[in-house]
């Protein structure tokens, strides 16, 4: 439908709010583009190396920085606040309401304000913090780089409990129906997300590319081992038994990977694929060159990706 070029290169998908779509660029420049036309309604630099996909709040867009930053801007790209942290954010905030949670590598998870980024309140982990916290009736939950996944309190980050892992977190955890899935370079644990104990498990093997996708009783994950090929695992939520795997015929690569009603969607450096969620039959194959497989976003009617070449691109029906 339309494609748009940025700066440079975008960092991780792009967030879509109505008729606008905003991207960020890893040297720092925050766009804000017409999502019928791709056409630029402004841009924001943050003075920095940007190192998340934005997130949207109820009063502006957020982003991550290389030097230990959250900034928040308004819908118009006017800037609101900034929070800092003592080491690098390198992943995505996660507003909620009135706060905003964020991990960053000095090992402390912080809580702040929306409104001004003032913090309310932090947790220091047993080691640095490089993947995005996720929110669950009213726990935060992230995983250490040592290998710890802990629930906090939302609202005064009191350590509810933690539970060790195999191996080292390579995802964010994924949580939905009173369980929450959290995937290492060795297996995919799933936990009962009241008291951190262990449901199932499933050693994976290869190499883990995605974090997981969950679709009703159905968790689906990317594996693969370097030069091989991708496979796409799809098992049963509540007990962890296998339902399916397919391979994707694309080589293995770091992605996202996407779940609609119908559809699993991920990336490679060459195309945009989609898998049929009952069998993992493929249903849909694009070829875009020099695709960033991290960069990939669906939306009902819209996938858009970044490449390469420093371009967002949105394919349409």
């Amino acid at each position: 439908m339309w494609g748009t070029r940025m700066e440079s290169e975008i960092v991780g998908p792009c967030a879509i709010a109505g008729d606008r779509v905003f991207t960020a660029c890893r040297s720092g420049f925050l766009y804000c583009l017409d999502l019928g036309s791709g056409r630029p309604l402004w841009r924001y630099d943050t003075g920095g190396e940007i190192t998340s996909m934005p997130s949207l709040s109820e009063d502006g867009v957020l982003v991550s920085t290389g030097d230990g930053r959250v900034v928040c801007v308004d819908a118009e790209g006017r800037f609101r606040w900034e929070a800092e942290a003592g080491g690098s954010v390198p992943s995505s905030p996660l507003p909620a309401g009135k706060v905003v949670y964020f991990a960053s590598r000095d090992g402390f998870l912080y809580c702040v304000n929306a409104d001004d980024g003032s913090e309310k309140w932090s947790f220091r982990a047993d080691a640095p913090l490089e993947v995005s916290p996720c929110l669950y009736e009213g726990q935060v939950l992230c995983a250490s780089y040592e290998g710890t996944l802990f629930a906090l309190d939302a609202h005064d980050g009191r350590l509810l409990w933690s539970s060790r892992l195999q191996g080292v977190p390579v995802s964010f955890p994924v949580a939905d129906e009173g369980r929450v899935f959290v995937a290492t370079d060795v297996e995919l644990r799933c936990m009962d997300v009241q008291s951190g104990k262990t449901l199932w498990s499933c050693a994976l093997g290869p190499t883990v590319l995605s974090s997981p996708a969950v679709r009703g009783n159905q968790v689906i994950i990317l594996q693969g081992e370097v030069e091989e090929t991708s496979g796409v695992l799809s098992l049963d939520a509540r007990t962890g038994d296998r339902l399916w795997q397919a391979s994707t015929g694309i080589p293995s690569c770091r992605t996202n990977i996407l779940v609609t009603n119908q559809d699993v969607y991920l990336a490679s450096p060459a195309q945009v694929l989609a898998l049929e969620c009952e069998t993992g039959s493929p249903t849909l194959k694009v070829n875009v060159e020099g695709v960033l497989p991290a960069t990939l976003t669906v939306t009902e009617d819209r996938v858009l990706v970044g490449t390469a070449r420093r371009k967002v691109f949105c394919l349409g029906e």
